[in-house]
């Protein structure tokens, strides 16, 4: 749970409302319509957050845990069409070999959904048995799981589409899967360390946004308008 008064969240807020702007810009908001919508209720959900103030000694309210409870499942099922429109997206630019690949995309998916549940056990352990932080690591979890899935699909697919694809990596929308997967990817680790403790929780979320923000900026110079035609086979 990000705290919404420092600046490392304020840059990561003006970086993800520049590349939703971005996108609706250059008109490849209609290419990429559930990643513009992310970003756009990414950005809605910070907005609404300033509105809670934190105490003098730096605690948040617990209107904004309940805010932040309420609201982190919804970008949650957004993540999770944003990488399936990425990746239908770059595949379908190969339809002819879309049907023949389509077990081992399959193959991958299982392999990224049992890889990822390994360390579940470990983070259950560490479940606090006051009620509200136990959901909140639930959430925290869940957040893990599903990024982790994601990436590590990702990640399977892009190494896939580059062994079967000549001039694969002229694609744009190959970088934009790669980029989406390491953009899932911190949110894994991160979340991991939360759940398991290591190090304070101000501590990870600002190298997470940092980071987050990087993986932003760098997706602002790889989305262009001229984007490059789809690789050979």
């Amino acid at each position: 749970m990000s705290d919404p008064t420092n600046l490392f969240w304020y840059s990561s807020v003006a970086v993800q409302f520049l590349l939703c702007a971005h996108l609706v810009w250059t008109k490849l908001a209609k290419r990429h319509p559930i990643f513009t919508l992310y970003l756009g209720c990414s950005v809605l959900r910070s907005l609404v957050a300033v509105h809670y103030t934190a105490a003098s000694n730096g605690a948040l309210p617990l209107s904004y845990t309940y805010f932040w409870l309420w609201s982190e499942p919804v970008l949650q099922l957004l993540q999770i069409a944003v990488a399936l429109e990425v990746h239908a997206g770059m595949w379908k630019e190969q339809e002819a070999i879309v049907r023949p690949a389509r077990p081992l995309l399959f193959s991958a998916l299982l392999t990224a959904i049992v890889f990822a549940a390994f360390p579940l056990k470990y983070e259950i352990s560490h479940f606090s048995p006051i009620r509200l932080q136990a959901i909140m690591q639930f959430e925290f979890l869940t957040k893990r799981y599903i990024s982790s899935v994601l990436c590590i699909f990702l990640v399977l697919s892009a190494v896939l589409y580059l062994a079967i694809i000549r001039n694969s990596l002229k694609s744009s929308l190959l970088r934009h899967e790669s980029m989406l997967a390491a953009y899932f990817g911190i949110y894994a680790i991160a979340s991991f360390a939360i759940n398991m403790g290591w190090g304070a929780t101000p501590l990870v979320n600002h190298y997470t946004l940092s980071a987050a923000t990087l993986c932003l900026v760098i997706w602002i110079s790889i989305l262009k308008p001229a984007e490059s035609q789809p690789a050979s086979l």
